[in-house]
């Protein structure tokens, strides 16, 4: 939605309420031609590319932020239903922002929709693996420096916010024990709490271990006398599918992940539960000799906004 001009009273009654808080604003996270990733979180700060924008608020279902010369207005018909975000720059730009994904408006009382985590002060980190660690980096983004790991099952302090990167939300925070302060990808963490609630970011990412409820477990199997085998599948957004085959100490371990759509990412781990292969997208085979005996763990996750179907190809020498 392109804004049109404001009667001057609601101009006034808008820039008098830009310094309070944007209580009515929802969670969302979006992708601009110009801008790249446009977010809010539940204390309504927007973010532009990972940087704090300017918010007014004209009323409670009509806001503008602005960043870098750009406005981007944002609206929805209340509760976060029927969102739109769009942005105006100079020498006429202006369209329609791509929505990633919405959530209510903070305090309605049910989670963010499509993988967003609601900001808190503490989260816990959730891995699918009991004795998984989740990677800690320098940039939201599975490509920044490894800064250390945490530990499945830490509290962790929010310490500069989530934003979205590449179509992920990723969070900025520190073991509650101390050690780096670095970048983890949400859909690792969830909210404190008995079994964590059910946020609906507890399902993938983060460059180096995944976190997985909605998923279920697959026992690879090969047919008599052979080497490898393939099986097809099919997951909804956010969810995540673990496949388990038992391997030995020198064999040589093959997979690739063949996506029928974007989005579609895989992490690999050894029977101790460390991490053999971070986070790679569907576009990369992996192939390597192992150096532990047992039960190896491949998960798959969909972090589309869409169902994917896929094939996934294994194989043991």
């Amino acid at each position: 939605m392109i804004r049109k001009p404001l009667p001057s009273a609601l101009l006034l009654a808008a820039l008098s309420a830009a310094t309070a808080a944007h209580a009515e604003l929802p969670l969302f996270a979006a992708t601009c031609p110009i801008g790249g990733n446009v977010d809010a979180d539940r204390t309504g700060t927007v973010r532009v590319g990972g940087t704090v924008a300017t918010v007014r608020e004209f009323n409670p279902t009509y806001y503008e932020a602005t960043h870098d010369g750009v406005t981007y207005s944002i609206s929805h018909e209340g509760g976060g239903q029927g969102l739109i975000v769009s942005f105006s720059a100079s020498g006429g730009r202006n369209g329609i922002c791509t929505i990633l994904s919405a959530g209510p408006v903070p305090g309605g009382g049910s989670t963010a929709r499509g993988g967003l985590l609601p900001e808190e002060d503490f989260f816990v980190v959730d891995l699918s693996s009991p004795g998984g660690r989740l990677n800690i980096r320098n940039a939201p983004r599975p490509s920044g420096e490894l800064l250390g790991t945490i530990p499945n099952g830490t509290n962790v302090i929010n310490r500069g916010g989530c934003t979205m990167s590449d179509g992920a939300q990723w969070c900025k925070v520190q073991a509650e024990g101390g050690g780096a302060t670095g970048w983890v990808a949400a859909r690792f963490l969830r909210l404190p709490g008995p079994g964590g609630g059910e946020s609906a970011a507890t399902a993938d990412d983060g460059g180096g271990a995944m976190a997985g409820r909605g998923g279920n477990t697959v026992r690879v199997q090969f047919a008599p006398g052979t080497t490898g085998t393939e099986l097809t599948g099919q997951l909804l957004p956010g969810q995540s599918r673990r496949y388990v085959l038992g391997a030995a100490t020198g064999q040589d371990l093959y997979f690739r992940l063949a996506a029928n759509g974007p989005g579609m990412t895989y992490v690999i781990y050894n029977p101790d539960g460390s991490v053999m292969q971070d986070e790679v997208g569907a576009d990369r085979e992996f192939r390597t000799q192992l150096w532990q005996s047992g039960d190896h763990t491949i998960e798959v996750y969909n972090t589309a906004n869409g169902a994917q179907s896929y094939n996934v190809i294994f194989g043991i020498e």
